[in-house]
């Protein structure tokens, strides 16, 4: 698999989850469902999930995330 790919991936599958469980938190404290049951959720886990980056190298790019509660980037 391609390691841009699978980066993006990995993004994904941890930025849908952190959404998911974020939303399922939210909605059992609010009775009611409204536009803060989905932007309080949305920016919980834009905070959390790791950002994908990039570094050019000599012999080509490598791929990682990075969260903002390291420096360290975790290599794909």
């Amino acid at each position: 698999m391609n390691p841009r790919y699978k980066m993006l991936g990995i993004h994904v599958i941890i930025f849908l989850t952190a959404f998911l469980l974020a939303r399922f938190i939210m909605m059992q404290l609010v009775m009611e469902a409204s536009l803060w049951t989905t932007i309080v959720p949305l920016t919980c886990a834009w905070l959390i999930a790791p950002r994908p980056h990039v570094v050019q190298m000599q012999s080509g790019k490598e791929y990682g995330l990075k969260s903002i509660f390291s420096k360290k980037v975790f290599k794909v």
